[in-house]
């Protein structure tokens, strides 16, 4: 059973100027999705769209610890904040919160990735492009790269950086691929970026 009390307390918690109370927020949702996620999941769905940017954040970061089973739900819930172009609902995103949700499921995350890599929206690629260089993509940094690639020859400068941000922490953790990377073609620009910080 829904509980909407508890409901209209995370909303207040939420919606506080105090990140650590904002914190609060996250761990009762994350303290519901343990135990009711499939009970609450209508009211996240439209929790991801409300018009308030720190409902939405609160939303997506108790996902956080979401069970395997719930991983295509919790991508679905995720899918809407790819497009949101709210600084603090996007920190959270693609860096963040889906990195950690594809990792319960990496075949379904690439699944999902690659299809979101291909939206003309720049918010949804630049979410995926960060995601490949966080945890997710470090531990499966061999399909990171081949969708890294795919988005390194992107006309946005916006993405191309988000690439590149992901290819650096990449090449550090894996120095064997930098040879590899610095021999794309098509990217220069993305590329020089690299350069500048591991090195020709």
């Amino acid at each position: 059973m829904i509980d909407k009390k508890l409901l209209t307390k995370i909303r207040e918690l939420a919606d506080s100027s105090n990140w650590m109370i904002r914190g609060d927020a996250t761990g009762e949702i994350r303290k519901i999705n343990d135990k009711q996620f499939e009970q609450y999941f209508p009211m996240w769905q439209e929790w991801v769209r409300d018009e308030n940017p720190n409902i939405r954040r609160a939303t997506e970061v108790g996902l956080l610890r979401i069970k395997k089973k719930y991983v295509e739900q919790a991508l679905t819930l995720l899918e809407p904040l790819l497009y949101d172009a709210d600084k603090y609902v996007k920190k959270n995103c693609g860096p963040f919160v889906l990195s950690a949700v594809c990792n319960k499921d990496p075949v379904l995350g690439f699944e999902r990735l690659t299809q979101w890599s291909k939206d003309k929206d720049i918010n949804v690629r630049w979410n995926i492009a960060m995601c490949l260089g966080v945890n997710f993509g470090v531990k499966h940094h061999i399909k990171a790269l081949k969708l890294l690639r795919k988005l390194s020859t992107d006309n946005y400068r916006y993405i191309w950086r988000a690439v590149a941000s992901s290819l650096i922490k990449l090449t550090r953790k894996y120095p064997e691929i930098k040879n590899e990377v610095l021999h794309w073609d098509n990217c220069k620009d993305c590329l020089d970026v690299v350069k500048k910080y591991v090195g020709d």
